[in-house]
């Protein structure tokens, strides 16, 4: 890997592994949706879905806000129970979703199929994105790398340029350190204040447009900004048809000032949330990453169902060289790491420190 990778096994641990179902499931529950979307739509939607958790009827749905396509391949990082991997297939992309959480890993495939899509998951480090080269027509994340030391961050933008397919893009939601509600509070909080140099922190981190301009020049050369949202960090549209009382108020009056600000541009840069959007430079693209994605794409229309169709696109996280598929022990192996990555119900864990000696 061309990025330096800061590890702790013991904070992936932490996190790998964590139980996201913090109050257990009711007896007589009877929802649509899991339990876990229900626990945890206020960490991953926003804290106006808070008076809402345990109450939701249906699964959110939103629109990814890119043009469709006929077919291709999508990366969600940080793709929590997978709203945004369903916002995809929608789009017309094959997604694929990482979190360092493996319960999450396993929620977002059961959320695709409850919503008539196939896609894939697995555990990995946003850092250290476990795929080769080439093969993304799309990376999108949304309120995920905003939580991340600077470190990860680069890290993570670095190996978004290597695993997108030479004249594709990235759209990256993040929140803007000059926004009018988050000067007013969040960025001076003190957790903020106190965590924010801390590397396994994940306070929400927070840049001006021009750190932002650093960042990307940095690794793709080239970046546009588009104004999100304001009054708060991933406020949508679709929220309007979930929320009452003051937080759709808030929606209100943020797709309200959204709009004005498209029409007076330089107000975007007071709002609290902006997508960046970088395109990789057209060039030749890797020939054993074309074969590599024929291959799974073959392996996906034979059975859309097998999780480990993601092996022809997998590399190993802690040497970038490819890995194998031992079936006999459920595990990948990497002969050149000399070591191997556990399966958990067909989801893969491939973070660096989780490889074990062969």
């Amino acid at each position: 890997m061309s990025q330096e990778t800061n590890t702790n096994s013991e904070f992936d641990k932490s996190k790998i592994y964590e139980n996201l179902e913090k109050i257990a499931q009711p007896k007589d529950y009877q929802g649509k949706i899991p339990w876990i979307v229900q626990q945890q739509i206020a960490d991953t939607n926003g804290i106006h879905y808070k008076q809402l958790k345990g109450k939701l009827d249906e699964y959110p749905v939103y629109e990814l806000p890119v043009n469709p396509v006929k077919q291709g391949l999508m990366l969600d990082i940080g793709c929590g129970w997978g709203r945004w991997l369903v916002a995809g297939a929608n789009k017309g992309y094959l997604p694929i979703g990482i979190d360092i959480r493996v319960q999450f890993c396993k929620a977002a495939r059961n959320t695709l199929k409850d919503h008539g899509h196939s896609g894939y998951t697995v555990v990995a480090d946003l850092q250290n994105l476990p795929f080769r080269k080439d093969v993304f027509d799309l990376v999108w994340s949304f309120s995920v790398i905003q939580h991340t030391h600077k470190t990860r961050l680069m890290n993570c933008l670095g190996h978004i340029h290597r695993i997108l397919k030479p004249g594709s893009f990235t759209k990256l939601e993040f929140p803007n350190k000059k926004g009018i509600r988050n000067r007013l509070g969040p960025v001076k909080s003190e957790r903020n204040v106190r965590d924010r140099d801390k590397f396994d922190s994940w306070c929400v981190r927070y840049y001006s447009p021009k750190e932002y301009r650093s960042f990307f020049d940095k690794i793709f050369g080239n970046y546009r900004d588009e104004i999100h949202s304001f009054l708060g960090i991933g406020v949508l549209k679709e929220d309007l048809k979930y929320l009452s009382g003051k937080n759709k108020l808030q929606v209100l009056l943020s797709l309200a000032l959204t709009q004005i600000a498209r029409i007076i541009t330089p107000l975007k840069y007071w709002a609290d949330s902006l997508y960046y959007i970088a395109e990789k430079e057209d060039k030749e693209r890797d020939f054993d990453s074309i074969k590599a994605v024929e291959r799974f794409m073959e392996a996906h229309r034979e059975n859309p169902t097998n999780n480990m169709n993601l092996i022809h696109l997998l590399v190993c996280p802690k040497t970038g060289g490819a890995l194998t598929w031992d079936e006999e022990n459920s595990r990948l192996v990497s002969i050149e790491g000399a070591c191997y990555y556990e399966v958990s119900e067909g989801v893969p864990m491939l973070i660096e420190g989780e490889g074990k000696p062969l």
